[in-house]
Formats: structure tokens, sequence, C-alpha cells
């Protein structure tokens, strides 16, 4: 039995699912996060509280011993806690710590290493919320995310003009993110695609390919209808560039012992570029889809290449099926706890509904990030079909709130 750290970030981190699979290999997961009182730790067979933003791996390291914990591996899900988890690795000698995906900690430095290597002409800015050089921004419009402290498309922003972009980082300065890492990018028009898999023998092997033609460009998150595979021509072939993209940074870097979940566009010239990268797999529903198409759990294998650094997913055989999928996420766009809403139990009584998740008591904090209350995973024959069961899904969906100073 080995003690396993599972880092987790306001609640983010797949926690239950990890620390499910943990114990299921006759492993003790052990919770690190910020909240002394995190809902997570009654899954976990311990938990440690560190401060993300003042503390460093010695101070870890000292709670470890304290508590009598031993780390033998690490486990991430969060993007903020990438760096965090390499050095954590470095701090007790573990897999993770001694391949090169601090690069994934940095979008801007991922923008930086794709545009040396000559994969992509995404032009870019970064810095400092309150030192970034607007008038080294060349061509609007433009995307303004974190290029480190990012998860949930938390303070993604588009700006249409300089006086846009000023106002905006003008915003994050007065809220207290001067110092908040930012890369400014060329906003990219076309169709949103993600794509799944592993990082074997050092090419990154796309297994499981998502389509996004609903996708909320105002806002810039996930919305309406996703489908797998994809049906459009210019994804299917954006796919393979961005496979082969990804491929070349997971060699130059290297990485290793990682499931990705990468994000990309299909631009209306035909090129293809790169919109981030995630060392974990999709969220939400994500995990029933691949395993339902692939036949493989990502989050298992993933748990695997983090206890052994020489565990290798086994790929013959694995493919995306050609069975259509659609996954239909639920946004909450208001501030109040969820008091009364759509069930689960609801969703599935529709043809179509495979599974999925409603959150009771879900509270929604900020606007600022996504806000997903349920989603759910739907199967048809047809594209046509499968809009229609999403149809029905969406007319069950109801939901009341309180606002936040009620009681």
């Amino acid at each position: 039995m080995a003690d396993v750290l599972v880092l987790s970030r306001h609640g983010a981190g797949g926690v239950r699912q990890v620390a499910e699979i943990l114990t299921q290999l006759g492993h003790r997961a052990v919770l690190l996060s910020e909240l002394p009182d995190d809902a997570n730790r009654e899954v976990c067979a311990a938990h440690l509280t560190i401060d993300w933003d003042k503390a460093d791996p010695d101070q870890v390291a000292a709670a470890a011993e304290a508590a009598q914990v031993r780390p033998a591996a690490v486990v991430n899900m969060v993007e903020s806690l990438i760096g965090w988890q390499v050095g954590i690795s470095h701090r007790f000698g573990l897999p993770g710590g001694a391949d090169g995906r601090a690069i994934l900690a940095d979008k801007a430095l991922v923008r930086a290493e794709l545009r040396r290597m000559g994969l992509s002409d995404v032009a870019f800015v970064a810095g400092r919320a309150a030192d970034v050089d607007i008038e080294a921004v060349r061509s609007y419009p433009v995307i303004l995310k974190p290029s480190r402290e990012s998860g949930s498309s938390r303070l993604v922003a588009r700006a249409d003009g300089p006086d846009q972009l000023r106002d905006r980082l003008r915003e994050l300065v007065a809220g207290g993110s001067g110092d908040l890492g930012v890369i400014v990018e060329d906003y990219l028009d076309g169709t949103e695609f993600s794509v799944d898999g592993p990082v074997v023998g050092g090419r990154f092997v796309g297994l499981f390919a998502v389509e996004k033609p609903d996708h909320d460009e105002r806002r810039h998150h996930d919305a309406g209808l996703l489908i797998a595979p994809p049906q459009s021509e210019p994804v299917q072939r954006g796919r393979e560039r961005l496979v082969a993209m990804v491929s070349a940074l997971c060699t130059e870097a290297p990485l290793a012992g990682l499931w990705l979940h990468v994000e990309g566009r299909a631009l209306a010239d035909g090129r293809t570029e790169l919109l981030e990268i995630n060392a974990r797999p999709g969220g939400g529903v994500h995990r029933a889809a691949i395993l339902h198409s692939c036949g493989v759990d990502p989050f298992w294998e993933a748990i695997q290449m983090a206890l052994d650094e020489h565990y290798t997913t086994d790929c013959a055989g694995l493919a995306q099926g050609s069975q259509l999928f659609g996954m239909r996420p639920f946004e909450i766009y208001e501030v109040g706890r969820v008091a009364e809403a759509t069930t689960l139990e609801e969703w599935q009584k529709i043809d179509g509904v495979l599974l999925g998740y409603a959150q009771a008591g879900f509270e929604v904090t900020s606007l600022e990030k996504e806000n997903f209350f349920g989603e759910v995973l739907l199967t048809a024959s047809s594209v046509q079909e499968l809009r229609r069961v999403a149809n029905r899904v969406e007319q069950v969906f109801h939901h009341r709130l309180l606002p936040p100073d009620a009681n």
C-alpha cells in the first residue's frame, strides 16, 4: 500500500474518481488542498492543507512528515497546479518531475515553443496583467487569458480593439490580479474541437476527438451539443494535424507518462492551430464517453502512469469507434446557489441518454469561469437524431437559484 498525493484546488481535480481508483489498487489517497473543510476529504485516507499561493514543496514535505505520509506518487488533474506537481515530484524524487511537463504549466511557454518549432503562426504577447505591452499587439480581435492560473475558462475574454483590451487589463488590476500572468493572442475564427489520448513513446496518440459546433464564442465556454467523432471534414483533417503538432512537441520537450486533453481550432483557411494542452483527461462526461467509444478508461491510465514512470498505455487495437455520441453541458449564468433543479433521473428517462451528472446544491460564486451544473452523454444513429435527443434534454432542464445572501 502506497500513499498517493491527490492535488486539488477550489474543489476541482476529480478527487472522488481518483480516490476510488486508488482504493481499488490498494493505495491510500492523500488529499492535498487549500480548503481545511474540503468536501472531498471524506473519500480520502488523509488530508493535508496547503496554501497554493504562498507555500512551497518543502512545506508540503514538512506537512507530510508530520502526518506520517510517505508519498509514492502525485496525481494532478488541475491545470493551475502543474507547476506544483512538478515541484512536489522533484522534492520527493517521484515520477513526473524529471520530464518536460513544466512547459505545460505556462501557455506562453507552449506558444513560444510551437513558434520556435515552426508549428504555429499565432501572434501573442505575454506578461503580468499590470505590465502587458498593449502597443505590441498588432492585430485584433485577440483573446486574453491567464497563462498559468488557468482552468474552467477562468478570466478568458475577447477584445476587439486596444480600448477593450486596456479596459479588461485595468479590471484585472483593480480586482487585485495585477500580478497574474496573462497571454494575449490572436483570436482564431473557426470550429473548436478537442482530442484526448496518452503520450506513448514520445508520441501523442489522439484517441478520442470531439467537435464543438455550438461553442459559445462570446463567453468562450463549451455550449450546446458536442459531437464525437467529428463529422465535418475541416475538423476531421484538423484532428490529424493537431495530433501531429502535439506529437512533435512531446518529442521536443520531451513529455512522457501523461494523458493529454488538447484543444484546437480548424480555421476557415484550412489551417489548424492549437489552443491549449491540458495534462489530464477531458472533464465532465469525457471519461465515460472515452470508455464507451475507445474501450479505455483515461483516469485509470493517467493514474497508472503517475504510479509507475515505466507504465505505457497499450494502444494496440484502440481507436475511436464510429458510434455517434453527444455531450450536452448545462451552465448556469447567475450567481447564487441551486435550490431546485433537473435531476439526473429526469434526464435518464429520455431515450438516447446514457448517463450524466447533476450537482444538487451547486453554487455559482463568479461568472468569470465556466459553471457547469450538469452534463449528459447521448447517443443516436445520426447527427439529426442526436440533436433531437439533445433538444428533449434541453426542454427538461430547469433550475431555481437562491441569491448569494440567502440563508
